[in-house]
């Protein structure tokens, strides 16, 4: 009879065990590649880093004449915005974009 009690709680302590890890109903999914967000891609109103000459990219910006500027270097945004707006004007004057004769801008 004590083999029967004993064997009774360890099949009800199993059957315990198997249902409680069982797989759930609910499952979660990874977010597809079609519901990520579609990166707008970054126009510069340059070609070139006004600073340093490099490519400009997305990370540093700043707002020149409501046009963005990129940079190529950690430093170039704070170099860019300790200069006079003579000189800033003059920078960006040499990196600007060039657009092709007869698009308008």
């Amino acid at each position: 009879m004590r083999y029967f009690a004993i064997s009774a709680a360890l099949q009800l302590l199993l059957s315990a065990t198997i249902v409680g890890c069982a797989e759930s109903d609910q499952t979660t999914t990874a977010p597809s590649v079609t519901d990520q967000v579609e990166a707008t891609p970054v126009s510069f109103a340059n070609s070139k880093c006004p600073i340093m000459g490099g490519k400009p990219t997305k990370e540093l910006t700043a707002e020149y004449d409501g046009k963005t500027i990129g940079f190529c270097c950690d430093g170039c945004p704070q170099k860019w915005a300790a200069l006079s707006e003579e000189e800033k004007a003059e920078k960006f004057e040499g990196v600007k974009e060039r657009r092709s004769e007869g698009v308008k801008e």
